[in-house]
């Protein structure tokens, strides 16, 4: 897979917890990949990444 180069910038504000859902369609996601996350030392972080059809949005 090409690199894509894709990126999603946040603000992270100290003290404070939030929530980011951000989605890149492309083709080739059958061949390996590698994912990167730079932040400071002190901010936690998770990502859940899938292949497939997008979920269902809910109404």
């Amino acid at each position: 897979m090409k690199t894509v180069h894709a990126a999603f910038p946040l603000a992270c504000v100290d003290g404070e917890a939030s929530t980011a859902y951000n989605m890149v369609n492309m083709s080739g996601t059958d061949k390996e990949g590698t994912v990167a996350v730079v932040a400071p030392s002190t901010v936690h972080w998770s990502m859940t990444i899938g292949r497939g059809e997008p979920p269902k949005e809910e109404r």
